[in-house]
């Protein structure tokens, strides 16, 4: 094996900073197996030799002719080129006191002379994989607070994009939310185009919500939503939702019907404590992903129960989820089956539960069967109704 060869297979550099040539030749035995030792026989010697190439660990004297162990020690500290080389001081002493006093100046160990080779060899290399150990985790550290650096800069520069994009969506919106409304006053519109036009109108309005709105994914997902609950009536927006899919529901003949589970008594109201901008989409992409489940002429069953201080919605359609995505229902971006289906309508269901304090589960257990348990906060069935703020 040639030297350069050799040098590559050896676990660091040391500087062995002592004048007296006895020791040098015991420390400097025991260490060149497995290090590159370096040797200054002067205090005065030590700073250029640090300057000349990476130094892991220096071995220093305590009694040295002119600038003494101690001294040498304060200045390398001193220095940010040096500070970071940790020292341990080889002395004859045996006081406290000069132990104290070297690790004020910021010695890491100490080695009384005379020393077992074995023990000096072991001091070394603990010392040396303690500081690449530390090093290695302040370089982390530092590549982590980057990364972070920049994920705040990605969120910021996701939210201006999302800002500019409902700001140019607003501008066309305006027009389909503003025409059905000169359209109404044409009074030859027959009764029927009459409901067309105003469901165009409500749709606009709902879109116009939902593009205000579509910020709050982002900061629901990071944990910023400022979520302000409120007493509200579910069965008026679920009624409200069962309506607007009727276009998606009417023409494969699917009957969706909401009702009390078979052991509660009927429901007027279905008071909850929640929003109404995440219960509305939250509920509209549950009953869509069951309505695109269901085979034609099926039925959806909207069942409501209360159970102490919670409203359990229960969505049940004929039809079973693929076995393969069973575990990952409400994960980001899992899908089976749909032409074009992104497989965020379960992900945003499931994020609109949780940051109402909510939950929502999947029940597989029938087979034939697919449900979807959606679990809300409520305030109470008594007096419940007279707080409502309805829709």
């Amino acid at each position: 094996m040639n030297p350069s060869e050799m040098q590559a297979t050896l676990e660091g550099t040391i500087l062995l900073v002592d004048d007296q040539p006895e020791q040098i030749d015991v420390i400097k035995a025991s260490l060149e197996e497995y290090f590159v030792v370096k040797i200054a026989i002067r205090g005065n010697f030590v700073f250029p030799a640090c300057q000349r190439g990476v130094i892991d660990l220096i071995l220093l004297d305590i009694m040295m002719p002119g600038l003494n162990g101690y001294e040498i020690c304060r200045q390398l500290k001193s220095l940010p080129e040096t500070q970071e080389i940790p020292v341990i001081f080889l002395t004859s002493k045996d006081g406290q006191d000069d132990e104290a006093v070297g690790l004020k100046f910021g010695a890491v160990d100490f080695i009384r002379k005379p020393s077992s080779p074995s023990v000096v060899l072991a001091r070394c290399r603990n010392t040396i994989a303690h500081q690449r150990a530390k090093e290695s985790l302040r370089r982390k550290n530092e590549e982590l607070q980057q990364a972070l650096q920049e994920l705040q800069q990605a969120m910021k520069i996701r939210e201006d994009v999302e800002r500019m994009s409902r700001h140019d969506l607003k501008g066309p919106l305006a027009t389909i939310i503003g025409l059905p409304e000169l359209i109404l006053e044409d009074y030859n519109l027959t009764d029927k185009q009459r409901s067309y036009i105003k469901r165009i109108e409500r749709s606009g309005y709902t879109l116009l919500e939902m593009i205000n709105k579509s910020l709050d994914l982002f900061k629901m997902e990071n944990g910023t939503y400022p979520f302000d609950p409120e007493k509200m009536d579910l069965m008026v927006i679920l009624e409200r939702i069962v309506g607007d899919l009727g276009k998606h529901s009417g023409p494969c003949g699917i009957d969706m019907v909401i009702e009390s589970e078979p052991d509660c008594e009927p429901f007027d109201s279905f008071i909850i404590l929640g929003e109404k901008m995440l219960c509305y989409p939250l509920f509209y992409n549950v009953l869509l992903n069951a309505i695109e489940a269901s085979p034609e002429n099926g039925r959806i069953v909207i069942g409501l129960s209360m159970t102490g201080d919670a409203g359990i919605i229960r969505i049940t359609n004929t039809g079973e989820v693929p076995m393969e995505i069973r575990e990952q229902f409400f994960d980001k971006y899992v899908t089976s089956g749909k032409s074009g289906g992104t497989g965020l309508g379960t992900y945003s269901a499931w994020l609109a539960a949780k940051t109402q304090s909510g939950r929502i589960d999947l029940d597989t257990s029938q087979a034939g069967e697919t449900s979807v348990i959606v679990t809300l906060p409520c305030p109470g069935v008594q007096g419940a109704d007279s707080s409502s703020s309805g829709d």
